[in-house]
């Protein structure tokens, strides 16, 4: 397998990491890892059967894995990181100032519920709609059917939907009080 073929996946292996890991340095180190995992093999651990993007994708899963079994890290970034508030350094599309705050605010509270989801509906969502993968490629890197990852999906944007729900009726709003006057 030539390497070109492999770092063409590099951007996508990232922001996959990314979402996987939740820390942008670790997405960075899993990437990596994953890729020269990739390219040191010299295509030897790869089977003709699953594409190299979900071959890829399975590397970098295992990865995050194994750095997930790690003891964690006391280190002063690690102890003030906020891990509900995802950092983001791409410039928001809208010339409204109001309307790129509102989106920043429903990608956080998106993030956000999605972490609380379990880690199988957290995965599928992430394969099929974060990085648009076939639910074939999906039901193949989580080593389930098509019909039960069809099902799994199917709950798991449910379970999202309900969720989001249920935060938005929690922030909104009750009707204004009416100020007495005295």
């Amino acid at each position: 397998m030539a390497e070109d073929i492999v770092w063409e996946y590099a951007e996508d292996l990232r922001s996959y990491a990314n979402h996987l890991c939740h820390d942008h340095h670790d997405a960075e180190d899993v990437a990596h890892n994953a890729l020269l995992k990739a390219v040191q093999s010299k295509g030897g651990a790869f089977r003709a059967e699953a594409s190299v993007r979900t071959w890829l994708h399975t590397i970098a899963t295992n990865e995050c894995r194994m750095l997930h079994r790690r003891p964690p890290s006391d280190s002063l970034d690690a102890l003030l990181k906020d891990e509900f508030v995802p950092r983001t350094t791409e410039p928001l599309d809208s010339p409204n100032p109001e309307d790129a705050a509102l989106a920043a605010e429903a990608a956080r509270l998106v993030l956000a519920i999605l972490r609380r989801l379990p880690d199988n509906y957290q995965r599928v969502l992430l394969l099929k709609d974060g990085c648009g993968m076939r639910t074939a490629e999906v039901a193949e890197l989580l080593d389930a059917t098509v019909g039960a990852t069809k099902s799994r999906l199917y709950r798991a944007r449910k379970s999202l939907r309900s969720e989001m729900a249920l935060s938005s009726s929690r922030r909104q709003p009750g009707p204004p009080q009416k100020e007495r006057v005295r």
